[in-house]
């Protein structure tokens, strides 16, 4: 069966923070910093198109072939903060102590499904990294990324200004 490989998120935002609210919680038996979670949306988002665009880009070198892949994780918005990228849909809606357990493990067998397996291989491994690093790491080196530091002033009163998907995968395609 054909993936679709228009640029439409292949996820909910809102969906995945549950999912990575609930790992955090099974690994850590505590909730998720706001902070975390957010780096997490981020760097899954960014880590994912960057893989999937690399994958398009250079075949002969990649070991499945991801022509058929969406690069967009999920559709929403990411925006420039003080503290790094955040998903401002998630931040403004999403409890972290309302985390759905049953969501979370129906979310995980949609995840294994996609892709034949490959996106929650990808997906897990990746969510792991992230719950065993330092918040501030994580806002450090989402700080390193050209494409918050582009869209980031901090003469601005609001810190809200769009970060645009394409240059977030197009600079983790080239990592």
């Amino acid at each position: 069966m054909k993936q679709e490989i228009d640029n439409k998120g292949i996820l909910e935002s809102k969906d995945l923070a549950n999912y990575i609210a609930y790992k955090y919680k099974e690994k850590m038996g505590m909730d998720i910093s706001p902070l975390k979670l957010q780096k997490s949306l981020y760097f899954c988002f960014a880590y994912w198109g960057g893989f999937v665009r690399k994958g398009k880009n250079t075949p002969e070198s990649a070991e499945i072939d991801l022509k058929d892949f969406s690069e967009y994780l999920y559709d929403e918005d990411i925006e420039a903060w003080i503290y790094g990228p955040v998903v401002p849909s998630v931040y403004r809606n999403f409890k972290i102590d309302k985390m759905d357990e049953e969501k979370a493990k129906e979310f995980e067998i949609k995840l294994k499904k996609k892709y034949n397996g490959i996106l929650y291989t990808f997906i897990s491994g990746l969510i792991n990294d992230l719950i065993d690093a330092n918040d501030f790491d994580l806002v450090d080196i989402s700080h390193k990324d050209n494409a918050w530091k582009n869209n980031y002033n901090s003469e601005d009163k609001k810190h809200n200004k769009i970060i645009n998907k394409e240059d977030i995968i197009d600079e983790y395609a080239n990592k």
